[in-house]
């Protein structure tokens, strides 16, 4: 037959090309029907129901504990997490645990409140960064109990009926390490509550905390993202999705063309062996 020999002896460059394709097609402008749903799981649920039923004008804490070589799977998340947090009119305090998330973070941030529908809302009044300061976490998390704002000596209207760390009413943890393992160990003290965004590798680490109740929601790695930006994107009927929803896409079509691969490869062996044995 001629086509299985063909198919036999198909260049592999042709092989690499498809699966290059693949993975890059949904990132292209305009791909946006190859776009697959992806199913929330109740752990990623967890943190956007908890941000849905705070009230305008609660604040919400983000330790920002992570640096660009883990920025593919956690600022897309951040990306949502921030955007939802505007959208409820929250105050949100973001506090950089690392130096090197510095500048990724306020480039993040600066990009956000530069589109036109986030234009209004102001650093001081709705949001605020507080820069890294030389302290552990466990030293900080006492600090905040007694002096939120003097813990980071920043100033804004923002800290306004915000006196200790009890008028916090989440704090959302970012990081692609056990940087966040303090803070559920002081959780046991202070009684505060907390969700965090891991990397992939990171998720089954903290996954038994959900389990106790300890954490109250957990996203990991790139689909933690892409579901949040999906639950985001169906309760305002906007388009938030963006590079984690992309990106899973680009995952999905390029295990189906590697799939398709394989099966072909073993119709050929098949029809082969077949052919042989007659």
């Amino acid at each position: 037959m001629k086509w299985l020999e063909k198919l036999k002896k198909i260049d592999r460059r042709i092989i690499y090309f498809l699966v290059f394709l693949s993975i890059l097609i949904p990132f292209l402008p305009g791909m946006d029907f190859l776009r697959f749903p992806v199913s929330p799981t109740k752990e990623t649920t967890a943190i956007f129901n908890i941000i849905e039923g705070l009230n305008e004008g609660d604040a919400v804490h983000v330790d920002w504990a992570f640096d660009p070589s883990v920025k593919a799977e956690l600022l897309p998340f951040f990306k949502a997490f921030f955007k939802h947090c505007m959208k409820k009119r929250l105050k949100v305090f973001i506090y950089y645990a690392t130096i090197n998330g510095i500048n990724l973070g306020k480039e993040a941030v600066a990009k956000i409140t530069a589109e036109d529908e986030f234009s209004q809302y102001k650093e001081g009044v709705d949001y605020i960064q507080m820069e890294w300061i030389p302290i552990q976490p466990d030293i900080m998390i006492f600090s905040m109990s007694t002096d939120y704002k003097g813990t980071f000596k920043k100033e804004g209207t923002i800290f306004n009926g915000i006196e200790t760390l009890n008028d916090i009413k989440y704090i959302m943890g970012l990081s692609g390490s056990s940087w966040h393992q303090i803070w559920i160990d002081m959780q046991i003290r202070f009684g505060y509550k907390m969700g965090l965004g891991v990397t992939a590798v990171m998720g089954p680490d903290f996954i038994p905390y959900t389990q106790t109740g300890q954490l109250q929601g957990l996203s990991y790695g790139l689909r933690g993202a892409a579901e949040y930006e999906r639950m985001v994107s169906e309760k305002y009927d906007r388009n938030y999705y963006d590079t984690a929803t992309r990106g899973m896409s680009s995952l999905t079509l390029s295990h189906l063309v590697i799939f398709g691969l394989v099966i072909i490869g073993n119709i050929v062996y098949f029809v082969e062996k077949k052919n042989r044995s007659n």
